[in-house]
């Protein structure tokens, strides 16, 4: 039996719905940055994250680097590196504005499809995806390749950015980051006390470690 006309358009709505790929509340995967201009092989960073709805843990490993742990629910941002005691709270922002890679964009991949614009399709590492190009205040002008396999996670991101001051809190450059994503997990077990900061590491606030930054005397 046929169902009466007027329900039509609501079964086409839930049928549409449930065809479009489900964005993945947790993921872990492996993420080398670059920036474009570098020397061959320089890169900015190299981690490992994980996400659990807002929540995120980035282990910086970058060969060379110094070896640091963030976690972050969005808002603040706790930073350490390995191995010491004390570390820096912030919030994200002004993480991301002093050049830290925070990959907040998995966060925004419904809004990346529905407001962004589709530019094309696309292989990266043999994973088909649907290119958008995507501007916001947080990443500033993004291409993002959105993996069908992998539920639309983003194996690939460009994006070009300014870079604040610390001190003065104004674009000094701009720069364009490449993400390149990879061994993804989605959806993946994240346990809860990865996205904890660790107990044992006293945080300090960034913003009164830099109000409290001796001031150049004028000679």
């Amino acid at each position: 039996m046929r169902p009466p006309a007027r329900l039509l358009p609501a079964l086409l709505a839930v049928t549409l719905v449930a065809a479009s790929p489900e964005t993945p509340v947790t993921a872990h995967w492996k993420s080398t940055v670059t920036v474009e201009g570098a020397r061959p092989g320089d890169k900015l960073q190299e981690a490992e994250v994980w996400r659990d709805g807002g929540r995120m843990r980035i282990e910086d490993r970058t060969p060379g680097g110094v070896q640091t742990n963030l976690v972050s629910d969005g808002g603040d941002a706790f930073v350490w590196e390995v191995g010491k005691t004390v570390g820096v709270r912030m919030t994200e922002g002004a993480a991301r504005k002093r050049g830290r890679p925070v990959h907040d964009y998995v966060r925004r991949v419904d809004q990346i499809r529905t407001k962004g614009k589709l530019v094309g399709e696309e292989k990266v590492d043999g994973h088909a995806c649907d290119v958008y190009a995507y501007e916001t205040p947080q990443d500033g002008k993004g291409t993002y390749w959105l993996a069908r396999d992998l539920k639309g996670f983003p194996v690939r991101v460009v994006i070009e950015r300014s870079v604040m001051s610390p001190y003065r809190g104004k674009p000094i450059d701009t720069v364009k980051l490449e993400y390149r994503n990879r061994d993804v997990q989605v959806p993946a077990r994240v346990p809860e006390e990865l996205l904890e900061p660790p107990g044992d590491v006293q945080f300090q606030d960034a913003a009164e470690i830099f109000t409290n930054l001796p001031k150049a005397v004028p000679h």
